[in-house]
């Protein structure tokens, strides 16, 4: 999969803009604030339908615009496809050679893994952060997990309606508990569907983030393992059943609670994801440094696991990370990305790269206020 060119029009900071992009490793020097981290998430959107950083519609429109419009052309096993982005205040529309396409479509035929800023800071921060982690995994690995998890969030917004209906005296307690009945089995179903994978894709992917972190770190002695939460609990062998009865029980017991908050308080949203070092959690007990190189081994793991299921690999893209990480860290990523044969997108401040990076094929780009003002190698 490659992208060949782009085209935005009333996007964040760039108003029009144009370019072709190398097949190989294509560089974007720059300062802060000059468009650099918005070029990559406009690629990122066009494919993925939901920016790796904050931002709604509004803040993607350019200068109070009524939308922005982004395109690109990426050729995938011979096939070129032509993949535009309509943003409205309101939504966002996705078309593939002029048919429109879900996002989540989207996403699954145009695989593309992000090492940024916010990733690296996963463990640290919000459970939520660490979910969408996981998530990310299962969206470029697994076909139709897309939908599955559009599907979980959809009768997740459709049950908090009816709870936030009754917390605003639209519904009688009474009338809400008769309509959460109705609509309870299929947002079981679709929990259950979404953890299970959650559990089984960190199964499979622990031995590789073992070895990724292995490399990176040089220490054989380091074990990394990960469990998975539900309400407490660790759930990494849970089967189906198990899952669900979890769940079941999870709902009965905090239905008036729910009631009172407005607000579904079980379920995939809610649950956890701990990376063990050595046994400890990593939030309490490893250094930012530490936290930095698990979340950078679990994306090579995912690139890894993205390999071995279908046999090539996802476009890679790298906001502002070679700064965050000393020597050894970024020579180690380094060495990883040579053994890459897809295309690379890397925006930096300045031009640091280790010189086994600089002798691939590669172009490398000055932005500045939203324009490539030149090509400098």
């Amino acid at each position: 999969m490659i992208y060949q060119k782009v085209a935005f029009h009333n996007f964040r900071n760039f108003s029009d803009f144009k370019m072709d992009f190398h097949p190989g490793i294509n560089i974007f020097i720059g300062q802060n604030g000059q468009g650099k981290t918005n070029l990559l998430e406009g690629l990122f959107l066009l494919t993925q339908g939901e920016s790796f950083r904050y931002g709604d519609n509004e803040t993607f429109i350019y200068n109070q615009s009524q939308e922005a419009i982004l395109r690109t052309q990426i050729k995938k096993d011979d096939l070129i496809w032509d993949i535009k982005l309509q943003v409205l205040k309101s939504r966002k529309n996705h078309f593939a050679n002029e048919k429109k396409i879900t996002a989540s479509t989207c996403s699954e035929k145009f695989p593309v893994i992000i090492f940024s800023p916010e990733s690296l800071s996963a463990i640290k921060e919000g459970d939520d952060q660490r979910r969408q982690l996981v998530d990310a995994l299962l969206i470029t690995t697994h076909p139709g997990m897309s939908e599955t998890i559009s599907d979980y969030r959809r009768v997740l917004k459709s049950r908090n309606k009816l709870l936030k209906n009754h917390l605003e005296g639209l519904n009688s307690e009474s009338e809400t508990r008769v309509l959460l009945e109705s609509i309870n089995p299929i947002f079981l179903q679709c929990a259950t569907a979404l953890t299970l994978a959650r559990i089984e894709a960190l199964n499979v992917i622990t031995p590789d983030l073992n070895f990724a972190m292995k490399s990176i770190t040089s220490e054989n002695n380091v074990d990394i393992s990960v469990e998975y939460v539900i309400s407490g609990q660790s759930a990494k062998n849970y089967n189906r059943q198990m899952v669900y009865d979890s769940l079941h029980k999870r709902i009965q017991e905090l239905s008036s609670a729910e009631l009172a908050s407005g607000n579904t308080l079980t379920g995939p949203h809610k649950h956890d994801i701990k990376f063990l070092y050595n046994q400890n959690d990593s939030r309490f007990f490893c250094s930012q440094g530490q936290q930095r190189v698990l979340i950078l081994s679990f994306k090579m793991a995912q690139i890894v696991y993205h390999r071995r299921v279908h046999k090539s690999d996802p476009v890679l893209m790298l906001d502002d990370v070679l700064s965050e990480l000393d020597f050894q860290k970024r020579s180690a990523l380094i060495s990883f990305l040579k053994g890459i044969g897809t295309q690379i997108f890397i925006s930096t401040t300045e031009m640091n790269l280790p010189a086994e990076m600089r002798a691939k094929e590669l172009a490398v780009y000055q932005i500045a206020q939203g324009k490539i003002i030149e090509s400098c190698y």
